[in-house]
């Protein structure tokens, strides 16, 4: 799974770097609304297929003239999959036989591809690779499609053959990464609490990025100077999970220290302690420190399993993250004990 995020994320940026008819193909697939954001370098004709993935109006007259347009050398409207879909997506009605003749003659991946332009398509496609023998690309969508039973080595294998030294398009982009949404939403099933937390904590650094640098035109980037800010994306993220989350919970005072709970998950046991190392911080040597003294309180929540720990380390201060680690195991005080857990994040 992360090697596969890893291929995905680093194609991307390589798709990106052309702003082509393939990459529009793709925007209009996976993140249609951000299509306005880009400006192209597009031929006249492309020009035309665009303002169909931009689900703008444009004169059908206009798009069927290019279908029509005598073949040169071979190469018609159709020869060029993306370009031809956008001008599908145009004139639907016109083109509907061109794109089901063009599916009957395309290879696995082009088909799926075209289930996401027609989605009628879909059961057609369903049909033939329930159909085919077993080979990596109908093995990859059988398990898209939730489709016979393919069992994991099969899987793993297939998976294997079509990223390790191959050459990923923007249309096995596109099967990638429903396989990885697929992989995710069974990651979920019948996983405990704890490691859906987990899950979340191990993948901040990741998830952030879109709202850090990645931000659509004319939106500002969103800045984390403290620990709230931190707590509040996490607030979101996982309050979509547990509905009954809730953020800064006071705890009876141990001595003269008062302590608040930044998340609490309380039907599940878990509290989620949050800290981040800022770029005035020297190193983890203070955090440390408060975590120790934070631990004496937390006994105060006699219900508590499980006490996450999660450190945000953007700036990399963190000399050792043993220091941090040390720190992870049971503590007990009287006939209370609880799990700790530390997940530092760069």
């Amino acid at each position: 799974m992360v090697y596969l995020r890893e291929i995905l994320k680093n194609n991307k940026e390589k798709l990106f770097q052309y702003k082509n008819i393939e990459l529009a193909a793709y925007l209009y697939i996976q993140s249609c609304e951000s299509l306005t954001n880009y400006i192209f370098e597009l031929s006249p004709d492309e020009e035309v297929a665009l303002i169909g993935y931009k689900k703008e109006y444009v004169d059908i007259s206009k798009v069927t003239s290019i279908v029509s347009k005598t073949p040169i050398k071979g190469i018609s409207a159709t020869s060029n999959i993306y370009k031809f879909a956008g001008l599908y997506l145009s004139a639907k009605n016109e083109l509907i036989t061109q794109l089901k003749n063009k599916f009957n003659q395309s290879d696995l991946k082009q088909k799926y591809f075209l289930t996401k332009i027609e989605p009628s398509l879909k059961t057609q496609l369903i049909k033939e690779v329930t159909e085919l023998p077993n080979e990596p690309l109908s093995i990859l969508i059988k398990k898209v499609f939730d489709i016979d039973s393919v069992n994991e080595i099969e899987f793993n294998s297939s998976l294997q053959s079509v990223t390790i030294g191959c050459d990923i398009d923007v249309q096995l982009q596109i099967l990638l990464e429903d396989i990885e949404i697929y992989l995710l939403k069974i990651k979920f099933i019948n996983k405990s609490a704890e490691e859906i937390v987990q899950y979340v904590l191990n993948n901040f650094s990741n998830a952030i990025q879109k709202i850090i640098k990645d931000r659509r035109k004319d939106h500002p980037e969103y800045i984390i100077e403290d620990e709230y800010d931190v707590q509040d994306i996490l607030y979101v993220i996982l309050k979509s999970i547990f509905p009954n989350l809730r953020d800064e919970d006071p705890i009876p005072k141990v001595g003269a220290k008062s302590t608040k709970i930044d998340l609490i998950i309380r039907e599940e046991r878990i509290l989620i302690e949050v800290k981040m190392i800022k770029s005035k911080d020297t190193n983890e040597t203070h955090f440390i420190e408060e975590l120790k003294i934070d631990f004496e309180s937390y006994h105060e929540c006699q219900w508590l399993n499980k006490l996450y720990c999660f450190v945000y380390d953007p700036y990399k201060k963190t000399r050792d993250i043993s220091n941090f680690k040390d720190l992870n195991g049971e503590r007990i005080k009287g006939e209370h004990r609880y799990n700790v857990e530390v997940i530092i994040a760069n």
